[in-house]
This record gives C-alpha cells, structure tokens and sequence, in this order.
C-alpha cells in the first residue's frame, strides 16, 4: 500500500511507532496534488511550505515523545502529522481566504478560525485551501468564482457541492481528511458523491467562529474523511466550548 492509500487512523498509527514521517506523508499529498489538481481543480491554494514546516515540527514532537512515550508534556495528539485540506470558507492567518469569490480576492485573514486554531495544536498539516461553490451557495462546486471543481471519479460529472473541493481532495487521495461547511447538505452531499465520509455536527458542537458564514442559524463546519473511524478522530478534535461562538 502507498502513502496515500492510507487511512488517516492507519498513517498515525504508523507515525507513533515511528514507521513513517509526517514530511514523507506531506511530500506524497503534495505530490499528489502536483500530479492530479490540474485536471480536478479541488485547491485554490497549495500551502506548500507552510505544510512541510507544519510536518517538521510535528516530525520533531513525535521523535522527542518516541524518546520518553511516558511524558504528558510532549504527548501528541492523533491528528499529529496528518496532511490536512481546509475549505476556503475558513480563515487561516497568512493564508488566502476566498469563499470561492472575486470579491475576496486578495483577503488574507489576520487570525484562524477556532477550529483551524484547535487542528494546529493537535499538530496537524495543512497542505492548502480547497474550491467551493460561491460562498458556500451551491450543490455541485460549478459555481466558484474561481471555475469548478471535477468528480475524481469522473471528470465529466460534478462532485458535489459546496465542499465539493474538499470531497474530491479526500477521494482522490490528495489529502487524508477534510474540513467543509454544511448548511443544507454541503458535507453530506459531496461526500456522498465522492464515495467519502462527510458529517453535520449537531448544531453548536464546533465552533464556527472564522466561519465566512453563509446562514449562520444552520451553518456547520464539518468533517470529511475516507472512513468513520477517520471522521469520529477529527471530530474530537475539533468539536467543543468556545467563548468565541456564543451557539457553541
């Protein structure tokens, strides 16, 4: 089995014993990306060097817990090293954030949302930010500002929408999970069409605080995966209490 094949819970299960670096799963995603993306369009950015300084230092925390497993202090969490994609909907400081419109062109978010916030202090890697429909209104990803996202099964069909960047990231293996917003199907829908796992937390489980909202009454940032198992371990992470989303 390749790199890429390998569910998330699989990849850190080899990370903690050691078998594998999270550089070498980040250079195969991008890798992947570089073969694949142009035909798909499921980025809008590629992070690349953020995502392989992200590997290095979890690389580094995974090495010095493998040395003393004992200690709380350097204990990592399970999401630690996983090449990870972010819909454009969610603010990442530095990073360019569009909801997939002109009118954002340019804007790059001074702070992360809190759910970009939690996944960075489980140690994960973002290797970039992926299309959707116009601010997350749409069903098929064919409406972004930025031109449309194809099914990686089949590049004549859609993939879903509006995560349908993310849905198709995971399918085609160009990242090990996702993160999407669902407001009336927007995980649920592309997942579905991709062959993936998507879930609609309940209202009020994550925070959507950093969320570019589209209906905030019913808006959902949810995750994408290739199993259960992979969907229920980024959920734990992100869902929680935030004093910064008042629903939360």
């Amino acid at each position: 089995m390749s790199l890429i094949d390998l569910s998330l819970r699989q990849a850190s299960d080899l990370l903690r014993e050691g078998e594998v670096s999270s550089v070498e799963l980040t250079h195969a995603t991008l890798r992947r990306i570089e073969d694949l993306d142009s035909r798909l369009h499921a980025y809008l950015t590629v992070m690349s060097d953020e995502a392989l300084n992200q590997a290095h230092q979890a690389d580094k925390q995974l090495c010095q817990w493998r040395a003393n497993p004992e200690s709380q202090t350097n204990r990592p969490n399970l999401l630690s090293g996983i090449p990870l994609a972010i819909k454009d909907v969610l603010c990442v400081a530095g990073a360019p954030t569009t909801a997939g419109s002109r009118i954002l062109e340019g804007f790059i978010p001074p702070y992360d949302a809190t759910v970009i916030r939690r996944l960075r202090a489980a140690g994960a890697v973002f290797v970039g930010k992926t299309n959707n429909d116009e601010f997350a209104m749409g069903s098929s990803t064919e409406n972004s500002g930025y031109g449309p996202t194809h099914n990686p099964w089949d590049t004549q069909r859609v993939p879903g929408g509006s995560s349908g960047g993310s849905a198709a990231a995971v399918a085609a293996r160009m990242g090990f999970a996702a993160l999407g917003s669902d407001t009336g199907g927007s995980v649920r829908q592309p997942a579905a069409y991709c062959g993936a796992v998507g879930l609609k937390p309940s209202y009020g489980r994550v925070s959507r605080f950093g969320l570019i909202a589209f209906a905030s009454s019913l808006d959902q940032i949810g995750p994408l995966g290739r199993t259960v198992e992979d969907v229920a371990m980024l959920l734990s992470t992100l869902a929680g209490h935030d004093t910064q989303d008042s629903t939360s």
